[in-house]
């Protein structure tokens, strides 16, 4: 097991977690798509230095990339493949909100890799939205986190077995 992550069974991420009623109706709600797309290996260019970043326009928004959403991604790229993370936890390290980091997410031009926003997901480890979406897209990011050795039960949540032993939250 990776010293990167958390285990220990009193971490304040899994500190007597209840489901929440809303994201077990969003989940029944949700609908299959026809076409799932579980890519986890395309790479998008990520620029690296201040000055590849300065005015780096978006594909998905059409407008320059915000420092904050840049901190939020470079948070979410140390995540590694077969982990996930919360909003929650990459706020904690950003001293932000996790609205805040999950609009970030939303709008990710990097993704799936080198910003695999897939492996985000709410605090009571429901598999929360994906590009924005929580009607049909969630599968995409269910089948991106399955491919990566996760698995959820038929709510949309993190397995218990999975939840402590491949939660990452040593951002640095």
């Amino acid at each position: 097991m990776s010293s990167a992550v958390a285990t220990s069974t009193s971490s304040k991420y899994f500190a007597a977690k209840t489901r929440s009623a809303a994201h077990t109706k969003l989940f029944a709600a949700a609908v299959v798509p026809d076409v799932i797309d579980d890519d986890v290996e395309t790479v998008i260019e990520y620029p690296e230095s201040e000055e590849g970043r300065k005015g780096h326009i978006s594909s998905k928004t059409g407008r320059p990339v915000t420092d904050f959403q840049y901190r939020v991604y470079d948070a979410c790229r140390q995540i590694p493949a077969g982990h996930f993370s919360t909003y929650k936890a990459i706020a904690d390290h950003l001293e932000s909100g996790p609205r805040a980091v999950g609009n970030a997410l939303a709008m990710n031009p990097f993704a799936p890799l080198p910003i695999p926003c897939h492996r985000v997901v709410t605090s009571d480890c429901y598999i929360g939205g994906f590009s924005g979406d929580t009607k049909s897209k969630i599968f995409w990011k269910k089948a991106k986190l399955e491919k990566e050795g996760l698995a959820f039960d038929d709510s949309g949540y993190v397995l218990p077995k999975h939840q402590q032993a491949q939660f990452f939250n040593s951002f640095k």
